[in-house]
């Protein structure tokens, strides 16, 4: 019989023996992924898928390492979303991509998506498109302000117009800056309030990954005249809900709250804050009041 050829990486290790290549396989020298061709053969092919062709038994994986393997699995998740791929993709196909499958099929998406990996990537999708969309509301704005100044801008003398667009293009240059400070802030804050509700079953990663690929996909949306801003508001939090949901492995009413407990307290401050200042108030009229001379009746 011929000799067999093994390749690993696209290098060859040599021509063997069929007898060396069962020693290699049980030595663990080769593995069921190494390529393997021999004479008669018209192309190369798993070593997996040849030896038992060719009479030669695969030893089975070990127990502990078949089980960090699937621990590994499902730790980690899956490999998307496409923006993850974007130096075989494409950057604009990838961000096109990912936006496309954030906003219409967010349930796979965030089922698929990669639990940890680190936090840059989803950082730069987050900052590049919210910053890039900020950009594009604050030149619109100017642009608008210059050619009808009395619609858009009805009550600026032309000296506290021109600042007021010098103040924008410096919220633009140090937007990138306060994205980074409120991804980190939003999503504490939201995995706080999901391991206070017992649905964080993920690190503080898994979490940050959901907010920024949801928060930036629904950035997009602040194109639409009018009322873009509130439609990227709600859709994005409806991403978030689905993607913590799904990434994270919980209940979708836990998911809810998580992101509507920090407004809902928000405003329940403003108001107990409201209410305190209203009581003060009146008790201090109240007391000026009581020391001030009452009028003389009138004969």
């Amino acid at each position: 019989m011929a000799n067999i050829h093994i390749a690993r990486n696209h290098r060859s290790l040599g021509s063997f023996s069929e007898e060396a290549v069962r020693e290699g396989i049980h030595s663990g020298r080769f593995s069921s992924d190494d390529l393997a061709w021999r004479e008669g053969m018209a192309e190369w092919k798993p070593l997996g898928e040849m030896a038992p062709l060719w009479g030669m038994e695969l030893p089975p994986p070990a127990l502990e390492q078949l089980g960090v393997a699937e621990e590994t699995d499902r730790e980690s998740g899956g490999s998307g979303p496409a923006w993850e791929e974007r130096e075989s993709l494409g950057l604009l196909t990838a961000i096109g991509q990912t936006i496309q499958a954030v906003l219409f099929h967010p349930t796979p998406t965030f089922a698929s998506m990669k639990r940890t990996g680190g936090l840059a990537n989803p950082l730069l999708y987050f900052v590049l498109l919210s910053s890039t969309m900020f950009a594009v509301s604050a030149f619109y704005q100017i642009a608008m302000t210059s050619l009808n100044p009395a619609v858009f801008a009805p009550k600026l003398p032309h000296e506290t117009g021109s600042s007021f667009s010098v103040a924008l293009i410096g919220s633009v240059l140090l937007s990138p800056a306060l994205y980074v400070v409120s991804a980190f802030l939003s999503s504490g804050v939201t995995h706080l309030c999901l391991k206070l509700l017992g649905g964080a079953n993920r690190p503080f990663e898994t979490t940050f990954r959901v907010i920024c690929y949801a928060q930036a996909s629904a950035a997009i949306l602040n194109v639409i005249p009018v009322c873009g801003s509130l439609i990227g508001v709600l859709w994005g939090a409806y991403a978030i809900i689905i993607g913590l949901k799904e990434a994270q492995n919980t209940e979708g009413w836990r998911a809810t709250l998580a992101i509507t407990l920090p407004g809902l307290f928000c405003c329940g401050a403003l108001l107990l804050l409201g209410a305190a200042a209203g009581v003060g108030i009146a008790e201090l009229s109240h007391q000026m009041g009581g020391g001030m001379p009452s009028l003389p009746k009138l004969p």
